[in-house]
């Protein structure tokens, strides 16, 4: 049985939580469901620190690198394909959704909603697995943004060795509050990704299918604000284009600038190939050779999976892209 599978099993939470580090305050102004803007160290961290890509962020030009970038975006596709195959042997489970989970207790829900949820018991997931990865750094990371805050300091996995390494120069200018779109993203996996990908309904499975969604969406996210690197690479490349549509605030011009449909339609051909090959049954014979049939079975619809790239997760990354060139000079 899968860990947290079955209705029971699924909502026991622990009776009371371990003491954490303090806590890092942040402003109490920002609306609900917007992520922490947390200051950032002004350069890459050491490392050993958490990162859902091998990006090396202490050197600038194998970060900024775009055929380093293009593999980087490529191998994330896969996270993400296997991530939505799973979540989808699970029913929909709107009960994970829905908001002031009664059985997180008073003082569970009343931290959830401080930090930026509707009190939901899919935001408790999502909040307490950043309480863990903050700690071993994965928000310093130039592309990583928590879903929710405040999060605990970040102290551990970094020997001492390589306390002090930094690199010699920041890769990306500070990142606005606009091109930060969690808030988006989740919007859209709950209520327009879920209902397509997953049959209706409740299996019970409260747990599993809110741990799924963890990896579901944190994958997403790495894979949507990596485009930071994508278009702080165009911008030293092609500056003195880009400075002038900034400084016309030129958004059509700068969307035009970062995007090569042409790529974007193979990318996606790609990616509903992958999809087939991940996701297809395969049956075998006495022998154990697979069982070649006209009409292969799949756990997901592979288009559909394309259709989340195409209509979903490109977009959200060239918002980023752009939100984040508007500020850029």
């Amino acid at each position: 049985q899968r860990p947290g599978s079955g209705r029971g099993a699924a909502l026991r939470l622990p009776a009371r939580c371990a003491r954490a580090r303090p806590l890092r305050r942040v402003p109490p102004a920002e609306p609900a469901g917007v992520p922490c803007r947390r200051s950032r160290p002004p350069l890459p961290g050491p490392p050993g620190a958490m990162s859902a890509n091998t990006a090396d962020v202490l050197d600038v030009r194998s970060a900024l690198d775009l055929g380093n970038i293009r593999n980087t975006l490529t191998r994330m596709e896969d996270s993400i394909i296997f991530s939505l195959v799973e979540r989808s042997q699970y029913r929909t489970n709107d009960a994970v959704y829905a908001p002031d989970c009664s059985q997180l207790g008073e003082f569970k829900l009343h931290q959830l909603k401080s930090a930026g949820s509707n009190g939901c018991l899919g935001d408790w997931f999502i909040y307490q697995t950043e309480c863990l990865h903050s700690q071993v750094r994965r928000y310093q990371h130039p592309t990583e943004f928590s879903f929710f805050g405040p999060l605990p300091e970040p102290s551990l996995g970094v020997t001492p060795a390589h306390e002090n390494d930094v690199c010699k120069e920041p890769i990306l200018a500070p990142v606005p509050k606009e091109a930060i779109v969690n808030r988006r993203l989740l919007e859209i996996y709950r209520s327009k990704m879920i209902p397509r990908l997953c049959e209706g309904g409740d299996d019970g499975n409260y747990g599993s299918t809110a741990v799924q969604d963890v990896h579901c969406v944190q994958t997403m996210a790495t894979r949507i604000y990596y485009g930071l690197f994508v278009a702080e690479s165009k911008f030293r490349t092609e500056r003195e284009k880009a400075s002038a549509l900034i400084k016309a605030e030129d958004r059509e011009g700068l969307m035009a600038f970062i995007t090569k449909p042409e790529v974007e339609a193979r990318n996606i051909q790609r990616v509903i190939l992958k999809a087939r090959t991940f996701s297809q049954d395969i049956a075998v014979d006495s022998s154990g050779k697979a069982i070649q049939t006209d009409e292969p079975k799949y756990k997901v619809n592979p288009e559909f999976i394309g259709d989340v790239f195409r209509d979903f997760i490109m977009p959200l990354t060239r918002d980023v892209e752009v939100e984040y060139l508007l500020k850029r000079i």
